[in-house]
Parts: C-alpha cells; structure tokens; sequence
C-alpha cells in the first residue's frame, strides 16, 4: 500500500475515533524504548552491534473487553538513518481488570524515509527508500491507582525493510528503453536493500 494512502487511512480512523471518545472506548499507548540488532552488512560481510532509539504512538479503539484495534506512528533512529514507521495494529489483554495485565500485540505497515535528504550533485544522486515492517509485542502493564492510566513494558521483534539508492544522471539526452528499469533522467541506477532484524525493549504509558 502506498504511503500516501496509508496516511489517508490513518487520519480517516482517528476521525472516527475520536467520535468514541464519548464513549469511552478510545486506548493509547505512548512508548520509548531501544532497538538492538546488527547494523548494515559491509563489503566484507562483517557488521557491528547497534543499539538505536525509537519511539511509539499507538491509538485504538475497543472491540471487546480484553482486545484494542488500531494505529501507530512512531521514529525509528537506525544508525544514522530515521525512518517513521505506520502501522496497522492489535493489542490482547489477559487477566482480571483493575490489576496486573499480560498482553500481546502485532503491528503490520511500513515506513518512510521522508527524514532523509536526497542527495543531488551535476552527475549523481542518491537516496533513502522505507519498506515494509513486522513486528510481534509482548508485555506487561500495571494500571494506576485511580486506574485512569497503567505503566506498560513491553518486549518486541521488529524487521525492518530499508532500500537505498544512488543513480547516474543522464546528462547526455539519452533515451533508455522503457523496459531497462531505470527511472526516466538516469543511466545507472545501484539499489541496496537491507534488513534490520531488532529486539525491542520498551516502557510507556497507556491510557
């Protein structure tokens, strides 16, 4: 799904939701955490371990007692590359209300790289591409004593797609063929996809 159509989404849900707000079946969730992982494979095949910032914004709706359907945006600091994350969402809750809760999520989406410049000299240009994402949450909450808000702490697996590219312009009014996969305006174009598999811990708020 594209990302402009995915935002549309996204601003469609909250305008529903926040005519449910009345009613009281309207769940946040506000998280920081950190991403631990390899970086990017180098030309030698060796990588380094990375430990990256993120942050979460995670809002929903009721569709039950115990289970919350939703959205999230966040920012994901991958090395020395932002990437926001949206996402499609569920969160499970098991155990008695009013006290400790386990509960289980998925977030399903993609990311953007809109954080990242392009990068445009006379004869080449370069840039960063978000992909899809997938990641399984597991955690723990603790509600407060009013109970109008809870402490969570979560822990998550999160891949990441990233794509980065870096073509040749065509400054010569050459015309490729239309089925070289090249992009109108460029010669060459070197594309490098890449994987971020992270374990993520997480501590927030929810509401």
């Amino acid at each position: 799904m594209k990302i402009r159509t995915f935002c549309l989404l996204i601003c469609l849900f909250f305008s529903y939701v926040s005519t449910l707000a009345q009613e009281k079946i309207y769940f946040t969730q506000n998280e920081i955490g950190l991403l631990f992982g390899k970086g990017v494979e180098q030309w030698d095949g060796s990588s380094e371990r990375r430990v990256d910032f993120t942050l979460q914004s995670f809002h929903g709706a009721w569709i039950g007692k115990k289970q919350v359907i939703g959205f999230s945006l966040g920012l994901d600091q991958y090395e020395d590359i932002s990437l926001i994350p949206l996402a499609m969402g569920w969160r499970g809750f098991l155990g008695k209300s009013g006290g400790p809760q386990f509960f289980g999520g998925l977030d399903l989406g993609a990311s953007t790289a809109l954080l990242e410049k392009k990068v445009k000299t006379e004869w080449q240009e370069s840039w960063y591409e978000g992909g899809a994402m997938v990641s399984p949450i597991a955690g723990v909450r603790f509600p407060s004593r009013k109970g109008k808000s809870s402490l969570s702490f979560s822990f998550a697996y999160k891949r990441q797609e990233l794509t980065y590219f870096e073509g040749t312009l065509n400054g010569g009014g050459i015309t490729l063929p239309d089925d070289s996969g090249i992009p109108p305006g460029f010669n060459s174009l070197f594309r490098n996809e890449s994987i971020f598999h992270s374990l993520v811990f997480r501590a927030g708020l929810m509401f």
